[in-house]
């Protein structure tokens, strides 16, 4: 006993060790990159949007291979827009006939170590899939062969056992030229989101507080009415649940949330339901255009659909997703710049983090549970400015590092925390 002992504790002073070793060698006191490629814009927006437009175009036909070409442009409207949802991160990245380099730096607290994580790749012209010429982090040099079944692995224990080779085997082809990076890939299985929605929560319990919805939404007869009338009584049954044997508050709140998403989210929200085969969240959806908050039902969209990419891939991915959904509504035939769409994206992200957080579960069901108005639980969204134009935006913001925008920003951030579910007087 006393040996099996001993082995432990070599075993684990060593992993102590290797994994200091590990940070004295990637962590580093000066930046790969100092300045990002870009700044996020509307027209940064516009780019990646037509990417995302094209990639959906080629995963619609019908199984066979699709083309998607990247340009130096391209890439940088993707950094511009990749880097908000990273905090302290720069990016650049580029092309030539030989391949793709691309690196990155993460700013890190003050530490004796190093105040930065640099990373840095190649990826080579290949027709038999993704090939990588050398993968750095920091100091550290690893084997390009290593890295990918280290990020198949990866995909695994998010989405789920064999979803890594999945995404991966999608793309058949990488080629270059001297502006450009074209990736021939097949459609993604769709199987990946329904796993996808797995790996966030029990679907059996989200489809509990979904079946909920239905049964308000009949009661109401699905008119015309605030979103707090469908929150309190939800919550009441994530109260009621959380009482039982073994039950788990922020599991329940987490199910609850993602109930919400689904039924009264908008299109970016879909893929977390999978459900190809029909098993979860089918049936009426009585009512799910009809509800809304402060008289408007896009707000009611902004702030689950938020609240449900919180969930799935965290708050700095939630907030930057909803800051692009903005500069993509300033181009031609969209409703503009909206701050009091931020105010939900954000107020969204707040409750999703908050809900879910062992310390604040319970408090918050309770809060939800006994809602009597929208200010109990949505900020305060007077005097934000809304349908700003493009040429508004800049203006009267510049873009979205300048200390304006970064001010009205943190104002919104101010009136969501005085919120009363969020902890708030």
């Amino acid at each position: 006993m006393k040996r099996l002992f001993a082995i432990f504790l070599l075993i684990l002073f060593l992993g102590v060790a290797g994994l200091g070793y590990l940070a004295f060698v990637v962590l580093e006191k000066t930046p790969l990159v100092t300045n990002r490629s870009a700044v996020a814009t509307s027209q940064h927006a516009e780019r990646v949007k037509y990417l995302i437009e094209r990639y959906q175009a080629g995963a619609t036909q019908g199984g066979s291979e699709a083309e998607l070409r990247v340009t130096e442009r391209d890439l940088e409207s993707l950094l511009a827009f990749a880097a908000r949802g990273v905090p302290a991160a720069r990016a650049d990245a580029q092309i030539s006939a030989q391949g793709l380099e691309a690196r990155m730096t993460i700013g890190l607290p003050a530490n004796p170590l190093g105040r930065y994580l640099n990373l840095s790749f190649g990826l080579l012209p290949s027709e038999q899939g993704v090939l990588l010429r050398h993968v750095t982090i920091g100091g550290a040099s690893f084997p390009p062969g290593l890295l990918l079944p280290l990020l198949g692995w990866g995909l695994d224990s998010m989405l789920g056992e064999g979803s890594g080779d999945s995404v991966i085997s999608t793309i058949s082809a990488v080629r270059f030229s001297s502006q450009a990076m074209t990736m021939v890939y097949a459609p993604p299985d769709v199987a990946v989101s329904e796993d996808l929605m797995s790996r966030i929560a029990d679907p059996e319990r989200v489809q509990v507080y979904y079946m909920r919805l239905q049964e308000i939404a009949a009661e109401l007869r699905g008119g015309y009415t605030s979103l707090t009338r469908y929150m309190a009584p939800l919550f009441e049954l994530a109260v009621h649940r959380s009482t039982s044997a073994g039950a788990d508050a922020a599991d329940e709140n987490r199910a609850a949330i993602l109930a919400l998403a689904i039924y009264f989210g908008d299109s970016r929200i879909a893929k977390l339901a999978g459900n190809s085969n029909g098993k979860y969240f089918s049936g009426s959806k009585l009512g799910s255009h009809n509800v809304t908050v402060k008289g408007r039902h896009d707000l009611v969209q902004h702030y689950l659909t938020s609240a449900g990419l919180q969930l799935a891939a965290g708050v700095d991915i939630a907030n930057a997703i909803g800051e692009f959904k903005e500069f993509a509504d300033t181009l031609r035939g969209g409703s503009g710049f909206s701050f009091s769409d931020i105010a939900g994206d954000r107020a969204g992200v707040a409750l999703a983090e908050r809900a879910v957080n062992a310390e604040d579960a319970q408090r918050i069901q309770t809060v939800l549970s006994q809602v009597k108005s929208e200010a109990d639980y949505f900020p305060d969204i007077a005097g934000l400015p809304d349908n700003l134009t493009q040429d508004e935006f800049e203006r009267r913001y510049g873009d979205v590092e300048s200390a304006r925008y970064l001010e009205l920003v943190a104002e919104i951030e101010r009136r969501i925390s005085r919120i009363p579910a969020y902890g708030g007087g």
